[in-house]
């Protein structure tokens, strides 16, 4: 083989794989863009070590330019609760907070059947306790040893999870932020933890010796598909644990931001 021919079969062999290369380029660009969404998830939780009564509990909600989507999202989400809990938006003196109200916890459990319309489950509807079989998967028992509240917001933009003070929902109020060391796992190079201070409102009836649990989250997240799940977030979190009974009303609760968890692609839709 001469070297004309030597020189004319590289370029071909070059060609070839640059047109492989950019095929596999262009095909990893349109999974990434296709499989790319964005979320924000909410979530509170309030326990007792006692059975107590009469409770009202009002917890933070991610704000954004003085108004709450999440909270509007699970306002519109009541389900699976037993008569006599109920939640609603409040307007508080450190502005807008999710109001809970249970008559007790722990309360009976109750039992659902889920509802299916054109092969969706639509929803689930009440149902007695003798219509409901642990073998039946269309059957539901719930327990209700504790609050369990959770929402989630789609949205049609990237979040923004490196900084998200001042453009992203965060829990209102927050005093006395401070950027602390982040611990392990959650370290990384584009990994902030802030420690500061928020409030919560708790009160019921119950024993002296009674402790009760407040915690309440948000995670903005983007994530996709490019050889398997990818993700960014921020995670916003208040919590006050093991409130004895003579702390009732409004409490100092601990709050902690992580901003930038999990990595960053080039590019990434607006």
């Amino acid at each position: 083989m001469n070297f004309r021919t030597l020189g004319i079969v590289v370029v071909a062999a070059l060609v070839v794989v640059a047109v492989a290369a950019g095929g596999l380029w262009a095909f990893g660009r349109l999974s990434f863009l296709d499989s790319y969404g964005s979320q924000y998830d909410y979530s509170v939780r309030i326990s007792a070590d006692e059975p107590v009564s009469n409770v009202t509990v009002l917890v933070p909600l991610p704000v954004s330019d003085g108004s709450s989507a999440v909270g509007d999202a699970v306002e519109s989400r009541e389900y699976l609760l037993p008569a006599g809990w109920g939640y609603a938006v409040a307007e508080t003196e450190y502005g807008p907070m999710l109001r809970l109200r249970a008559d007790e916890i722990p309360a009976d459990p109750t039992y659902y059947r889920s509802v299916v319309e054109n092969d969706r489950l639509v929803r689930w509807e009440r149902i007695p306790a003798s219509e409901y079989s642990r073998n039946d998967s269309d059957t539901l028992r719930v327990e209700h040893d504790a609050i369990d509240l959770s929402a989630d917001v789609r949205v049609n933009q990237s979040i923004d999870t490196l900084a998200p003070e001042g453009t992203e929902p965060l829990f209102e109020p927050r005093e006395n932020a401070r950027l602390v060391p982040c611990d392990w796992p959650s370290e990384g190079d584009d990994t902030r933890c802030y420690d500061y201070e928020s409030m919560l409102f708790v009160q019921y009836d119950g024993p002296a010796t009674t402790n009760v649990s407040v915690s309440v989250e948000l995670r903005g997240a983007n994530s996709w598909w490019v050889g398997g799940w990818n993700y960014n977030e921020y995670v916003d979190h208040v919590a006050a644990y093991d409130l004895p009974a003579d702390r009732q009303g409004w409490v100092v609760a601990d709050g902690e931001l992580r901003t930038g968890v999990g990595n960053y692609p080039r590019n990434p839709p607006q």
